[in-house]
């Protein structure tokens, strides 16, 4: 059961925030200190100030941030992005997401506010898509019933979609960076399929189901849930047909592209009333093309920010722009009104995160044991890489060797697991870490693991029910059997399934995409972690050996099952040149999880081992140079 944290005390020692105590909680029971200091904030701003904010593409970092403050010379107080949803060098590309979410860690530690926005694909469909024809398409009545309905093929597909975003939300949560999430924008307008149907059961439904799964499965607990409509008339309804109600939205935000009429206003203060709390929820511009003027922000005083969108900055409108931003009631980055706040926020948050921390892992109710090992490998690179070498079962390192490895690494042959599993049991006698890698038969046939299944087999392997999906569960039952003793010893396993997704040589590996070789790992995940119980796995997710050119086998990032199924991340390769730093084919995807290599090739220089958190060197490599290796200071192993 999650306890309610408290966070009095945290408030009363932040500057600037006198009103928190008379500020209406966050609708996440479990808010973050940090959700609660910055919503404590916005509600103190609203109506005696205007936070300036600008909006940016996912593949240009800040570029529009920075026009902002090239043309007024101020940063904006509140910075914008995107998770996207197209592919390869678009402008709203999802290979950016893993540097958009380094760079709103940069953002935020400069003194932005952080607000986000995502573009959703159409469930039906996967991902990259174009604009026009995924965001911008339709979903039928029947279509809607289904995404609604939990079980149905599309809300699986569609909980698939929202599970990867989620992933990296996460890896802000866990770098104490609040969110203002605006999901499902402009719900009102009929030109995105989630929009336009209104009523309890049309897009409000759908903003409470992403809550739910954000709040209740993922613990998502660093958002404050922004709801937003379009300025209503013509393509676009009503508001108040599209609300989700006053427990659901901590921020109210309007998207205007034209006049800021007073009708406009007036309605989002009146929807703004919560009855329960007898308080107004702060209301905001959640997209303008173009800065409000100085008689529509003295007019209508209560909006707490607005967010130019990317390419509406203008050299052209320099003196409006100009002209707010210079204003008193702007508050831009720099100014006191939140510069202070923020600031006490993130020293509260820094105090409260360190290497001594532990790392949570991705498996619901990791064992004590996982945890320890996530938290060690997290901690490694600061400290000293953990050694490995994959070993035979009859073949295992010497006792009088000088020292021994400190990863114990093999594969997992269930037809014949009994001598690894020995082995395995004797190493962690001796402290070693234990790894294992699962490389199994062709699921239609018991084959050989280098080989393929046809395109009819791969769709019949992911449908639930099929002979190929039972055939693939009775494969996975036999592996839970094997593991299911090391969790009762206490043992936890650095496990590493359906290594080389990205290559072309395992029946696994090499299809693209979110129903691809990523779907078969996440499909793993599920039935060890949620329907056998085996909570002692510590998850890898390993990359093949990087490939270029026209035959290569695309990006990494179309084969990775995302952040919330991995633990750690993994990079096969033959060997480590300091002068080419190979971590970062991996690191990038990784967004600061622990990276380990699997070495194929001859023991590496101990300077090229730096940022690694362990490493895996091949059977047979010579005694002697592992022995030397293993005598560096910056090497973990066994004495």
């Amino acid at each position: 059961m999650r306890s309610v944290r408290l966070v009095v005390l945290f408030f009363a020692s932040l500057s600037g925030l006198s009103a928190s105590a008379a500020t209406p909680p966050p609708v996440n029971p479990h808010a973050t200190p940090e959700v609660r200091a910055v919503l404590a904030a916005i509600y103190d701003i609203s109506g005696k100030g205007i936070v300036t904010g600008q909006h940016n593409y996912p593949n240009d970092g800040s570029r529009w941030t920075d026009l902002a403050y090239d043309i007024t010379g101020k940063y904006p107080g509140l910075f914008g992005e995107d998770f996207g949803f197209s592919g390869g060098d678009d402008k709203d590309s999802t290979l950016s997401r893993p540097a958009t979410v380094q760079e709103i860690k940069r953002q935020w530690a400069n003194g932005s506010l952080i607000t986000m926005t995502w573009h959703e694909v159409r469930p039906t469909d996967d991902e990259p898509v174009t604009f026009h024809d995924s965001v911008q398409g339709h979903l039928t009545d029947y279509e809607w019933h289904e995404l609604l309905t939990p079980g149905t093929p599309l809300y699986i597909r569609w909980c698939q979609q929202v599970d990867v975003i989620a992933g990296f939300l996460r890896q802000l949560r866990e770098a104490h960076v609040p969110v203002l999430f605006r999901p499902f924008h402009e719900v009102n307008g009929n030109w995105f399929w989630w929009g336009f149907r209104p009523g309890k059961d049309g897009s409000q439904a759908l903003y409470r189901q992403l809550y739910h799964r954000f709040v209740d499965l993922h613990h998502l607990d660093n958002l404050i849930w922004v709801w937003n409509v379009n300025a209503p008339g013509g393509a676009a309804g009503p508001i108040a047909d599209y609300y989700p109600g006053a427990e659901y939205a901590d921020l109210l935000t309007i998207d205007i592209y034209g006049e800021f009429k007073q009708d406009y206003y007036d309605s989002m203060l009146a929807l703004a009333r919560d009855d329960k709390t007898g308080m107004d929820k702060p209301i905001a511009l959640g997209e303008v093309g173009s800065v409000p003027s100085l008689e529509v922000v003295t007019k209508q005083p209560r909006w707490a920010y607005f967010m130019v969108w990317s390419g509406f900055m203008d050299t052209a409108r320099a003196e409006l722009e100009n002209t707010l931003y210079h204003a008193p009631m702007a508050i831009n980055r720099d100014d006191a009104r939140l510069a202070g706040a923020l600031q006490a926020i993130r020293k509260a948050g820094s105090e409260r995160t360190g290497s001594d921390v532990p790392v949570e892992p991705v498996s619901p109710g990791a064992t004590e044991e996982a945890k320890e090992l996530l938290t060690r490998l997290a901690s490694a690179p600061a400290k000293v890489v953990l050694s490995g070498q994959q070993i035979d079962p009859g073949a295992v390192v010497a006792t009088d060797q000088a020292k021994q490895p400190a990863i114990f690494s093999a594969d997992l042959d269930v037809a014949s697991p009994d001598a690894v599993i020995a082995a395995a049991r004797k190493a962690h006698d001796r402290k070693a870490v234990i790894s294992l890698t699962w490389r199994p038969a062709r699921p239609t046939d018991n084959g050989p693991a280098k080989s393929q299944l046809t395109d009819f087999e791969w769709g019949e392997l992911l449908t639930p029910g099929s002979d190929l999906n039972k055939r693939w569960e009775d494969q996975v039952f036999q592996l839970a059997l094997v593991l299911r003793p090391l969790e009762a010893d206490g043992i936890a396993v650095l496990w590493n399934p359906y290594p080389e997704s990205t290559g072309k040589d395992f029946w696994w590996a090499g299809r693209k995409r979110i129903h691809g070789s990523a779907a078969l790992y996440r499909m793993l995940f599920e039935r060890l972690v949620l329907k056998e119980k085996l909570h002692n796995l510590v998850w890898v997710w390993e990359e093949g050996p990087p490939s270029f050119g026209p035959g290569s086998n695309g990006s990494p990032g179309d084969f990775f099952p995302g952040l919330l199924y991995a633990d750690a991340l993994e990079l096969r390769v033959k060997d480590l040149n300091g002068r080419f730093p190979v971590s970062r084919f991996v690191s990038q995807l990784a967004l600061g999880k622990p990276i380990g290599v699997d070495l194929t090739g001859g023991v590496p220089g101990a300077e090229a081992l730096a940022g690694w958190s362990w490493f895996v060197l091949p059977p047979g490599t010579d005694a002697a140079a592992v022995q030397k290796l293993l005598a560096e200071p910056r090497v973990a192993s066994i004495p």
